[in-house]
């Protein structure tokens, strides 16, 4: 009939919409992750000069534990912090426009979260 022919026809163009958006999302979350990395270069070598002498890492502290793992990591390199050309003046300047500054450079990523079908409210899940 044709009514069940329009709806295969629906079916595969939703498929293949799907499948589009699918690979735009994970290309889009790449280039995110790009960026970021990025930022975290430039303004390593701003803060500690060059050549380059620093290692980037990602934090992902449990939920609820941000301010004790950011106060981990200040204790920790603390020292190093302001150790670059015009460290000092960051930290000050951080003060003055009511920014934080924290003794090592610091991006906050969070992805989206999105529904996936067949699940709860309760599982939301992380993906790209």
């Amino acid at each position: 009939s044709q009514r069940e022919q329009i709806e295969e026809a629906v079916r595969r163009q939703h498929e293949i919409v799907r499948n589009l958006c699918s690979a735009a999302w994970s290309d889009a979350m790449i280039a995110w992750v790009h960026v970021k990395a990025m930022r975290v270069f430039v303004e390593s070598v701003l803060r500690y000069g060059m050549p380059p002498c620093f290692a980037a890492y990602i934090v992902s502290p449990k939920p609820g534990q941000t301010s004790n793992a950011r106060k981990a990591l200040a204790d920790i390199l603390g020292r190093q912090g302001n150790a670059g050309p015009g460290g000092d003046k960051m930290a000050a300047g951080a003060d003055d426009d009511a920014e934080e500054y924290f003794p090592y450079v610091s991006f906050s990523f969070t992805p989206f979260q999105v529904m996936r079908e067949g699940k709860s409210s309760d599982d939301v899940e992380f993906w790209a």
